[in-house]
């Protein structure tokens, strides 16, 4: 339908007017002189951002209009997907079209993206210049959200329009055929979906929210963009269905863009208010393209940092290679979207050779960046600090290329994250709907997601696998990792759940381009192969690849040329012999810790839970001469202690530790320490855990070669000369008559934990068995001994339910995993996800329940507002969380109706906090507290008893 009428046809009653007669007249006037002035057009009396009425301004701007905010965003996107950027190019090549194509186009879409605020239902909730707007209907409910508010309109009247092709460019005399729609409406799903979801406009009635000359503005808004921006479509590949599937495919990106436009274009330090109308093309040309460009320089996004040359892993790092890095600086890297597997004992220098295929994989253009996944906060402050002093080299001197660390709240941009902190809200849209601006506040102020967008981030692998799961902005996370290699260290650690989440994130991250490098010093070999099969489905390769090579240690590599396995040596120093000793009671592990510290050696016990581990190290404090001597490192603390105990632990079992700084020292910890952290041990004891656990556990026995006093060998490749290292564990016997409650009546806790008690008896086994543990020779041995297809077989009769039980489990995770994971190939659209939910941080791990995020906080003296337990530190929010299970939480007491509100005012000033629970530690709590010396502890574990 063509608009052709006067501006006020079909204008509802006078009935509803919030406005005296007095000021319609002088709105009237002023928008007659406006047009006067040949700028007024019908779409410049609709507000798209409005000052909240209780705190707006006395004098200046009170809201922002419509057009001026849809010009903002589209330059923006219009400076993200510049024709000079590698994305555009990427992209554009992906479609087989030119980047100016694409750049127009998408140009164009942000221009309609908040198309839906034309709606009556939208404009009446507020009326921030009403002299100047059209006139709100206030018994008009807003209750469709205002993006899919856009969709409904292109759906029933843009769409049915005989006059379409005229109004958006559509070239003359090509015909719009179903497939054309389709494809259209797949860039229309990625322009409204700007919210971080896809919409569905469902089946409303245009006229329930829409007056006609709010049809009329938004179809003329729309035309004068068209005609300003002028899109290119490419109408003959619209058409091909095949070429509708590569749109599709690429949508998920090109929505990621269109969010982060959004928001960057929603900063009201930038794109300051403006309600005074002049053209579409001035306010163009003279203030949002300008201030697009400035700002995204500004922020970095676009400033592609140019990289230096890979001369050598010798000159790199100023020492010779290991086997495994010599094979990553000579294995041919001929095209993009390669995957690499290594597998390595501990040791063997596994992320130094990721580090040097991520340099090269750089340095020939195939990605710009890395993301670091870790499996746990630990293990990425430990890579953090691992990379830090390493990554800028691998770019020219000139650049200043970013790193975020995931959960440290170092900001991608400071002066910007500071600027979105401290800008007024605009005006709440409706219950549940966030403006761009309280959205951006959010999503910034939480660095765990900034960290995808910096050129190189650390961080847990959990927030690259929500990039393939329905929540709010994965779009955003799948286009930060889209241009970057993916380092995934510790996989062995992935549950079935999040095997399968990672296979999909590997599928996805093939499809768009990008590498991958993974790392392990266990994997079973039917998990490689789950892995592989998912890269080469990403590449378009559906056959399952065959595998031949199980040798240890072995790197893969595969690409579009195909898969090649490379068995590697292992260097002698590396080269592990480890007698393994089982203790029946927990008298003797606290006997042969004191023997340790007595004789001034250091130890480390790892315990399965955070309850044992303080109640181990609370019994240590009281029976020994120095109780300072005794370091508990578990999960429950918040970051700022945990970052303290991290140092505390390095200095004192760390690589660089001397024999001043170990003698004497003991570490009661939980499975933090098990992966990443190079800690060194002169005697280790485990309670019994799975078999590649066990293994990971023994590789800080004797870690680094050592004198017989503790300090480092100075010689490469020494021997260590410390005595046969041992691995303790602390476990009952594994009888083959063993009865049902074998572990859960020795160790309760470990049984609580690793369910299947199957695997733990059989990794126990093999162990008792060969007596010890030797790498590399006897690794695929040990693993498949566990994990083989065949070992069910081994496994005591009363046991065998548990292994069973187990099994079923993982069936349950990797269907579970299928079913919440997003169909990508049906591009960004409701009907990729079986539910789209809000962005909350769970999802990617399945336990007997979800986990909460904490935060400590205390009274200021005037007990008049809210200040974090560790205000001294840089970053004071942050550094007072912790992350516990949900039903720990719910034994926390709630907050007093007086400090709630101090609460919410908190969250009002630091958005990050919103998906955090408040804790106000000097409440009294039945069962739980706090300090730095034990975490967050139950009363109930503070005693250890003998469970034998």
């Amino acid at each position: 339908m063509g608009f052709t009428g006067d501006f006020f046809s079909g204008a509802r009653p006078e009935s509803a007017g919030l406005l005296t007669s007095t000021t319609r007249d002088n709105r009237e006037s002023l928008v007659k002189i406006m047009q006067k002035d040949n700028c007024h057009q019908s779409y410049h009396r609709y507000w798209g951002k409005a000052m909240p009425q209780s705190n707006g301004p006395e004098n200046g701007p009170r809201c922002h209009l419509l057009p001026y905010h849809s010009m903002d965003v589209a330059a923006v996107g219009h400076v993200l997907l510049s024709e000079e950027t590698s994305r555009n190019r990427s992209l554009a090549g992906y479609l087989g079209i030119e980047p100016t194509e694409l750049q127009a186009v998408f140009t164009f879409l942000l221009t309609i993206h908040d198309i839906g605020k034309f709606a009556r239902a939208f404009q009446s909730l507020a009326a921030p210049a009403p002299e100047l707007l059209i006139e709100p209907d206030p018994h008009l409910p807003y209750r469709l959200r205002h993006d899919a508010l856009g969709m409904l309109l292109w759906k029933q009247c843009f769409s049915r329009s005989n006059e379409f092709s005229k109004a958006w460019s559509w070239p003359t005399g090509t015909a719009m055929e179903r497939q054309h729609k389709r494809s259209l409406e797949t860039f229309l799903n990625i322009t409204f979906g700007h919210h971080g979801k896809p919409v569905d406009a469902g089946s409303e009635a245009l006229a329930d929210h829409f007056y006609p000359e709010d049809e009329e503005a938004a179809w003329a808004f729309a035309r004068d963009c068209a005609a300003l921006v002028a899109p290119q479509w490419p109408c003959e590949l619209m058409g091909d269905k095949e070429w509708g599937k590569t749109l599709k495919r690429l949508s998920w990106h090109l929505a990621g863009q269109a969010v982060l436009a959004d928001w960057i274009g929603s900063d009201q330090s930038v794109f300051t208010y403006k309600e005074d109308p002049v053209s579409l093309e001035d306010y163009w040309n003279e203030t949002a393209l300008p201030k697009a460009v400035e700002t995204v320089h500004r922020i970095g996004l676009n400033n592609s940092s140019k990289p230096a040359p890979f001369k050598g892993f010798e000159t790199f790092y100023g020492f010779p290679p290991t086997p495994l890095q010599n094979w990553a600086e000579e294995t041919a890297i001929e095209a993009p979207s390669n995957l690499f597997i290594l597998e390595d004992v501990t040791g063997a220098g596994k992320t130094e050779a990721a580090l040097t295929l991520a340099h090269r994989l750089i340095e020939k253009g195939f990605v710009e960046g890395a993301y670091f996944g870790l499996p746990t906060m630990a293990t990425s402050n430990a890579m953090y600090s691992r990379i830090a002093d390493i990554y800028p080299r691998w770019f020219s001197e000139n650049d200043s290329p970013s790193l975020v660390l995931a959960h440290s709240a170092r900001h991608l941009n400071e002066s910007f994250a500071a600027s979105l902190e401290h800008q007024q809200q605009d005006t709440q849209y409706g219950i549940g709907e966030q403006t761009g601006s309280a959205s951006c506040n959010q999503w910034f102020a939480d660095s765990r997601k900034k960290a995808l967008l910096a050129d190189v981030g650390v961080g847990t692998i959990d927030q690259a696998l929500m990039a393939v799961l329905p929540f709010r902005h994965q779009s955003l996370r799948l286009a930060g990792l889209a241009n970057k290699v993916l380092i995934v260290d510790e996989i062995h650690a992935c549950d079935d759940y999040m095997l399968t989440l990672l296979a999909a994130v590997l599928e996805a991250h093939a499809k768009q381009g990008g590498s991958a490098i993974l790392l392990t010093a266990t994997l079973p070999i039917e998990m490689r192969e789950k892995l592989i099969s998912a890269w080469n489905k990403g590449l378009g390769e559906h056959e399952q690849p065959e595998l031949n090579n199980h040798n240890f240690p072995l790197a893969s590599q595969v690409s579009r040329n195909g898969i090649t396995e490379s068995p590697v040596k292992t260097r002698k120093s590396v080269q592990r012999h480890v007698l393994t000793q089982r203790l029946d009671s927990t008298d003797e592990v606290l006997a042969i810790l004191r023997e340790t510290m007595e004789q001034g050696g250091c130890a480390c016990w790892i315990r399965n839970t955070v309850d044992d581990a303080i109640a181990a190290a609370q019994w240590l404090w009281e029976s020994v001469a120095d109780p300072s001597r005794v370091i508990l490192f578990h999960s429950r603390f918040i970051m700022a202690d945990r970052q303290s105990i991290e140092e505390k632990a390095l200095t004192h079992f760390g690589k660089d530790s001397n024999a001043t700084d170990r003698r004497g020292y003991i570490l009661i910890a939980t499975q933090v320490i098990e992966q990443s952290l190079d800690l060194d041990f002169d005697c280790m004891i485990s309670d019994l855990a799975p078999i590649d656990l066990l293994i990971q556990r023994a590789g800080r026995l004797h870690r680094h070669s050592r004198t017989l006093k503790g300090d480092r060998c100075q010689q490469p490749d020494a021997k260590d000369k410390r005595p046969t290292p041992v691995l303790h564990i602390h476990a009952p016997p594994p009888q083959t008559n063993a009865e049902k409650d074998w572990i859960r009546r020795f160790l309760p806790g470990t049984a609580a934990v690793y369910r299947n008690h199957g695997q733990l008896w059989l990794g126990l086994n093999v162990l008792e068995e060969r007596g010890g543990i030797r790498m590399p020779e006897e690794a695929r041995h040990l693993i498949e001994s566990v994990y083989g297809p065949d070992a069910d077989t081994q496994i005591p009769e009363a046991l065998v339910d548990s292994f069973f039980e187990q099994e079923g489990e993982r069936q349950s995770q990797v269907t579970m995993g299928h079913f919440n994971r997003l169909n990508l190939d049906k591009g960004y659209t409701t009907a990729s996800a079986n539910g789209w939910q809000e962005e909350i941080d769970i999802g990617t791990r399945l336990s007997d329940e979800p986990s909460v995020t904490v935060t400590l906080v205390r009274l200021n003296e005037a007990g008049t507002a809210l200040k974090p337990w560790a205000e001294t530190a840089s970053h004071p929010w942050e550094m007072s969380q912790v992350r516990i299970r949900q039903s720990l939480a719910r034994q926390l007491p709630e907050l007093s109706p007086e400090t709630n509100e101090l609460w919410e005012t908190t969250v009002e000033q630091k958005p990050g906090l919103k998906f955090s629970v408040p804790w106000l530690v000097e409440q009294e709590a039945d069962a739980l507290n706090y300090n730095e010396r034990l975490g967050l502890y139950r009363q109930s574990a503070l005693s250890i008893e003998d469970k034998t």
